[in-house]
């Protein structure tokens, strides 16, 4: 079911557990993919961040609300070397010269945050 941008699921009638909406479960698929690409575990990437080694399970799921923290994207962004502005922008919106970049990537950075 859908709440304003969160998928959503019940599994009573007197409790409602939010889901990530569709945007967060991209840019946690980019770093899923990310992660295999360097061959990275979910286990290596939890110790590396300093959660539990389930955590990153939790956050890949689409069952559990987990994300990652913007301070966890930054770290995975070091980590993998890659520009934490490639998660959040697509190719097009660098291609298109009358979008302000930085504007852009604050404005996506908390699309992802609600």
């Amino acid at each position: 079911m859908f709440h304003g941008n969160n998928l959503f699921l019940t599994t009573d009638r007197n409790r409602l557990f939010f889901m990530k909406t569709e945007y967060q479960l991209e840019i946690i698929g980019k770093i899923r993919r990310l992660r295999e690409f360097n061959r990275c575990s979910q286990a290596q990437l939890a110790k590396y961040l300093g959660v539990s080694d389930g955590q990153i399970g939790n956050v890949e799921s689409t069952k559990y609300p987990q994300k990652y923290t913007l301070s966890q994207l930054h770290k995975i962004c070091t980590l993998f070397k890659t520009p934490i502005q490639h998660l959040f922008i697509d190719e097009n919106e660098y291609i298109d010269n009358h979008i302000d970049i930085i504007d852009l990537l604050i404005q996506k950075i908390i699309r992802y945050e609600e």
